[in-house]
């Protein structure tokens, strides 16, 4: 019969008039003043501990502070003797090192033309490493859940295919150091449409489902499409929480630098999903790639894989 309010005074069921009333009429009245004081204390305690309960704890992570790409220096693919600074790295072990399976671009070349699909991916690294180098400035991951960038625009001359892939293989940037987020972005990401905490030697980005709802308008459900693909595919690893879905990333740290990356683990179920959505791709779409075939070689082929950003503490 005794309650303490969450704002930090007494009930008003518990006034004085009330309490004598109680007491007056309990034939061990002494007994019964000290078990209501009891009652008292017992039930501030209790609330006390509720409201630290209900209390969301201040934002913490050991990552927390600002970031600029870091390098690892290896080998190039086309010459071992040759080193090469790497911002973004992509390591396979293949099932057979001499059997690696190979990816048909006669569609793009006009004429016959495999190429090994450990080339390409050696292409895939050295193209994202430009990009990471020369467009990203710093990364800030701030104290209250939420992260910043500063970068550079990738300058692409045209909208063909031979421009873009210009734009890739030779990237340029503009002057102008922009920042994420900045007013043209809050217009399409609200404050809190996204963030990130750690746990576990996880990094994970957060986005909101209210804002995913928003996005899809009334004629798709997002965040139901995303539970829906949970539910067939619970294996892969996105947390669904009340008001947000959470994507996993590892990291590790040395000297100052965090490795950012995600291994064959965590990749191979993303793998399922996207081999059925590539693979209904139309040709025309793909330039004539057989992505389907690319993942499922990948994933069949494949005992070790690696995508890794590094990233140095400022």
């Amino acid at each position: 019969f005794v309650s303490f309010c969450g704002k930090g005074y007494f009930c008003p069921e518990l006034n004085g008039k009330h309490f004598n009333k109680i007491v007056m009429k309990n034939l061990f009245t002494k007994f019964s003043l000290i078990a209501a004081l009891c009652a008292i204390a017992v039930s501030s305690v209790s609330c006390d501990d509720d409201n630290k309960k209900n209390t969301p704890p201040p934002f913490s992570s050991e990552l927390i502070g600002s970031y600029k790409p870091a390098s690892v220096s290896r080998p190039t693919a086309a010459d071992p003797e040759e080193m090469q600074e790497y911002y973004l790295t992509f390591d396979v072990t293949w099932t057979d090192p001499d059997n690696i399976p190979e990816i048909d671009l006669t569609e793009i070349f006009g004429f016959p033309y495999q190429m090994p699909m450990n080339t390409v991916l050696s292409m895939v690294e050295a193209i994202g490493s430009g990009i990471v180098k020369g467009g990203l400035i710093g990364v800030e991951l701030k104290n209250d859940g939420s992260f910043g960038a500063q970068y550079k625009d990738l300058i692409v001359e045209g909208t063909d295919v031979s421009a873009i892939l210009g734009a890739l293989l030779n990237p340029k940037f503009g002057e102008e150091v922009k920042s994420f987020p900045n007013a043209e972005t809050s217009e399409i990401l609200p404050e809190g449409a996204i963030g990130y905490y750690t746990k576990d030697s996880k990094l994970y980005f957060k986005i909101g489902r209210d804002f995913l709802k928003a996005a899809g308008g009334a004629d798709l459900d997002v965040p139901a499409l995303i539970d829906g693909l949970l539910t067939q595919y619970p294996s892969l690893g996105i947390v669904s929480a009340d008001d947000y879905y959470a994507i996993p990333l590892k990291y590790v740290q040395e000297n100052g630098v965090v490795k950012v990356y995600v291994d064959r683990a965590m990749m191979v179920p993303f793998l399922d999903v996207f081999s059925s959505l590539l693979g209904s791709l139309d040709s025309s779409v793909t330039m004539g790639i057989d992505a389907g075939k690319i993942i499922k070689d990948l994933k069949d082929n494949t005992t070790e894989m690696e995508i890794a950003l590094r990233l140095q503490k400022i």
